[in-house]
C-alpha cells in the first residue's frame, strides 16, 4: 500500500480501543453508545491536558498524537486512572475497559491532519498486547520515559507483530513502580497481600520527603492573584481513595459515595451549570501514590480534593496550603483543625473534614463510658486502655483521649499495640484480660478490629469495646458475628434507611450506581455523600462570588453556621467552620451493635433485613470546642 504524500515527522502515538466492545453492544446498544460517548469525552480532556490531539476516533477506537513520549505515557496512565474511577459507577458486566498502546516513531501527516506509517501501526500493535485497563509501550518510548515518568515497567520481551517486519521490544506500564504480586511465581493469599502492601507502604513512606511536590513558584500567598484558577466548563476535583490496601474495606464504600454524589450533582445541573470532572486515584493507603497523583494535578486546573487516609493527608498539608487547594479528607485527625497554627504550631488553612475529629470521637466514647459505669451501678475507678497500631491514624486521638479519660477519673492502663493487618491477636487479648480493662478503645480499621474481636471473644475477654469511626460497621458485625455484639462506636451521620427528611436524597444519590435502588449502603457511605455536598455548596457560592478558586471555596465554607447541605436535612450533622477553628462537626453519635444469631452464609443486606444484625443509637453529645483542644 502506498503511503499518502505529506509532512514527515517524529511523533508519540497513542492507540486505544474498548475490550469486548461487540459484547457490550450486543447486550445493550444504547447504553454502550452513551457510555462510550462519555468516556471518549473524558479521554479527550486528558489528551488536551497533556498537549495532545485526537487524530481519529472511529467506533470504539481512538488515535492521538503527542509532542513527546513523556506526555503520551503520562496521558495514558491518567486515562486509565480516570476510566477506572468511572467504571466503579457501573455494574461489573457493563464496565468499559480500554487497552492502550504507545509508540514513538516516524509518521506522515496529510493535509487533513491524519497520520500514517509504521509509527502508527506499531502503536496499534502495542494496544493489542495490553491487558484490559492496561498500557503497553515500545522500546523507543521506554527509552524516552524511563526515569522521567514515575511508573513501573515490565519487559515482555521481543514480540513479532502483524505487518511489521522486525520483532519489537515491548514493555508493560504499571501505574506505580511497586511490583504487583501477580508477577510473582508464588501463590499469595489475601492476608499475605495485605501484609506485603503494608510493608511496602512503610518502606515507601520513607521516600515521602523526596516525593513531595516542589514548593509552588510564583506570588506570595497574600498576593491577590495567588491561588487563582480559572474555571472552565469542567471543574477538576481529585479523589484519593483506598481500593486495595489495608483500609480498602471502608475505602471502597466511602469512595463510591463520593463518585455517586458527583454523578448526581452533574446530572442535576452541576455547579451552576459547570460539570465536575472527578479524577480518582487508588492510593492503596500508600503515601507515594497520593503524592504522585498530586504532582499530576498540580499541572492542571485542580479546584479541590476529596482525600483519604491520615498518612496521605498529613503528607500533603504543606502542599495544599501553598497551592491553596481545599482538601476535604476522610481523615478526621485533630491536627488538621487548627487553620492558623496558633495552638498546634502548624497551620492547616485548607484542610477540612466532615465528622467529629478522632480526638472528639474518643472523648465522646469516654463520656458514654462514664455514663455507662454509673448506670450499671459500678463502684471504684473504671480502667481505660488504648489499643491500636503505632501509626498516624490509630495514634491521632491517643494523647488527647488519654488526657480526657484521666480528667474524668479513669485509671489509664498501658496501651496495647496490634497491627492494622489482620492476624493472630491472641497475645493482645490475653494482655487485655490480664490488665482487667473495663473499657478498651480500638483505634484501628475494620479488618483488624474484626480479627481482634473474634480472638478476644474466644478467650473470654469481658472488656467493653469502643471503636473509632472507621473501625466498625456492618461488615465487622457480619465478620465477627457474636464477638461484635454490644460493641459501641462513633458514627458521623445517621444510618441507611433512617426516617429523616434527607434520606430520600441519599437514596437518589445511591441510584447513580444502583439504578434499581436495591442495595443496602453501609454507614461510611453516607459520610462520603455529606462530604461531597458540603464541597458542592461551597463551590456554588464561590462561583457566584468572584469565581471558583481555592481561596474563594475556603471563604464559602466560612459563610455558614450550623450548616447542613440542602436536601440532606437530618442526615448530616450540622457543621460550623471558622477562619480560626476547623472543628466543623463537634457532635458525636454513639451506636451499639446487636447480633441476634449466626452471621455466616448471608450477606450484610440480608442480615440487616432479617434483623440478625442491627444498630442502636445509645448516646449523643456535643463536645465543647475548648481552645486548648484545638489541633489536639
Amino acid at each position: 500500500m502506498n503511503q499518502p504524500k505529506g509532512q514527515r515527522k517524529l511523533a508519540a502515538i497513542l492507540s486505544a480501543d474498548v475490550v469486548g466492545y461487540s459484547r457490550l453492544m450486543g447486550e445493550d446498544e444504547q447504553a454502550t453508545l452513551e457510555t462510550l460517548k462519555q468516556y471518549k469525552q473524558a479521554i479527550g480532556r486528558v489528551i488536551d491536558r497533556h498537549q495532545g490531539r485526537i487524530v481519529d476516533a472511529p467506533g470504539d477506537n481512538i488515535l492521538a498524537e503527542f509532542p513527546s513520549a513523556v506526555e503520551a505515557v503520562d496521558g495514558a496512565v491518567e486515562i486509565q486512572k480516570v476510566l477506572e474511577g468511572r467504571n466503579l459507577e457501573l455494574a461489573p458486566q457493563r464496565r468499559m475497559e480500554f487497552r492502550i498502546g504507545v509508540n514513538l516513531g516516524d509518521v506522515i501527516e496529510d493535509e487533513d491532519g491524519i497520520i500514517y506509517g509504521d509509527g502508527v501501526n506499531i502503536a496499534a500493535r502495542m494496544e493489542t498486547l495490553a491487558d484490559p485497563g492496561g498500557i503497553c509501550i515500545s522500546s523507543p518510548v521506554y527509552d524516552a520515559v524511563e526515569g522521567k515518568v514515575q511508573c513501573g515497567y515490565d519487559f515482555l520481551g521481543e514480540q513479532q507483530v502483524k505487518n511489521i517486519a522486525k520483532p519489537i521490544n515491548v514493555y508493560r506500564v504499571r501505574a506505580t513502580n511497586v511490583m504487583p504480586t501477580r508477577v510473582r511465581t508464588l501463590r499469595v493469599v489475601g492476608w499475605q497481600v495485605a501484609v506485603l502492601s503494608l510493608i511496602t507502604g512503610l518502606a515507601l513512606g520513607a521516600l515521602a520527603i523526596w516525593l513531595l511536590p516542589a514548593p509552588r513558584q510564583g506570588p506570595a500567598p497574600d498576593e491577590a492573584k495567588a491561588g487563582s484558577r480559572p474555571a472552565g466548563s469542567y471543574l477538576l476535583i481529585g479523589q484519593l481513595v483506598d481500593l486495595g490496601g489495608v483500609t480498602a474495606g471502608s475505602g471502597r464504600i466511602y469512595g463510591q459515595a463520593v463518585i455517586d454524589a458527583t454523578n448526581w450533582i452533574n446530572a442535576n445541573g452541576g455547579i451552576n451549570g459547570k460539570l465536575i470532572d472527578l479524577d480518582t486515584t487508588d492510593t492503596s493507603y500508600l503515601v507515594p501514590r497520593a503524592l504522585a497523583a498530586y504532582r499530576k494535578w498540580q499541572t492542571q486546573e485542580l479546584m479541590a480534593i476529596q482525600g483519604w487516609g491520615t498518612p496521605t493527608t498529613e503528607a500533603l498539608v504543606k502542599s495544599v496550603t501553598e497551592d491553596r487547594t481545599p482538601f476535604f479528607s476522610s481523615s478526621y485527625a485533630a491536627s488538621l483543625t487548627d487553620p492558623t497554627g496558633q495552638h498546634s504550631g502548624r497551620a492547616t488553612p485548607y484542610n477540612f473534614f466532615y465528622g467529629p475529629s478522632y480526638s472528639d470521637g474518643c472523648r465522646g466514647l469516654v463520656l458514654w463510658a462514664q455514663s455507662d459505669w454509673r448506670e450499671r451501678g459500678r463502684t471504684g475507678i473504671p480502667r481505660f486502655v488504648h489499643m491500636g497500631e503505632n501509626s498516624p491514624y490509630p495514634n491521632a486521638p491517643k494523647k488527647a483521649c488519654a488526657a480526657f479519660a484521666t480528667e474524668l477519673g479513669f485509671e489509664l492502663l498501658p496501651s496495647i499495640s496490634y497491627s492494622m493487618v489482620p492476624g493472630d491477636f491472641s497475645a493482645q487479648c490475653r494482655r487485655l484480660k490480664t490488665l482487667g480493662a473495663d473499657y478498651a478503645f480500638l483505634a484501628n480499621t475494620t479488618l483488624s478490629v474484626s480479627a481482634l474481636l473474634k480472638h478476644c471473644h474466644a478467650l473470654g475477654v469481658e472488656s467493653q469495646f469502643m471503636v473509632n469511626i472507621w473501625g466498625f460497621d456492618e461488615t465487622v458485625m457480619k465478620a465477627a458475628g457474636a464477638a461484635a455484639d454490644g460493641v459501641v462506636w462513633v458514627m458521623g451521620a445517621v444510618k441507611w434507611g433512617d426516617e429523616v427528611p434527607g434520606m430520600y436524597r441519599v437514596q437518589e444519590v445511591s441510584k447513580m450506581s444502583d439504578p434499581a435502588g436495591h442495595l443496602y449502603r453501609p454507614v461510611h457511605y453516607i459520610r462520603g455523600i455529606c462530604s461531597m455536598f458540603y464541597l458542592k455548596e461551597a463551590m456554588e457560592w464561590a462561583d457566584s462570588n468572584g469565581g471558583i478558586t481555592g481561596p474563594n471555596i475556603r471563604q464559602a465554607i466560612y459563610q455558614h453556621q450550623v450548616w447542613v447541605p440542602a436536601g440532606l436535612e437530618g442526615v448530616c450533622s450540622p457543621a460550623t467552620w471558622t477562619p480560626q477553628d476547623h472543628r466543623g462537626v463537634n457532635r458525636v453519635l454513639v451506636y451499639r451493635s446487636h447480633i441476634t444469631g449466626p452471621t455466616d452464609g448471608s450477606d450484610v443486606q440480608a442480615l440487616i433485613e432479617d434483623g440478625t444484625i442491627r444498630m442502636e443509637r445509645v448516646f449523643s453529645v456535643d463536645i465543647p470546642r475548648r481552645p486548648e483542644w484545638l489541633g489536639l
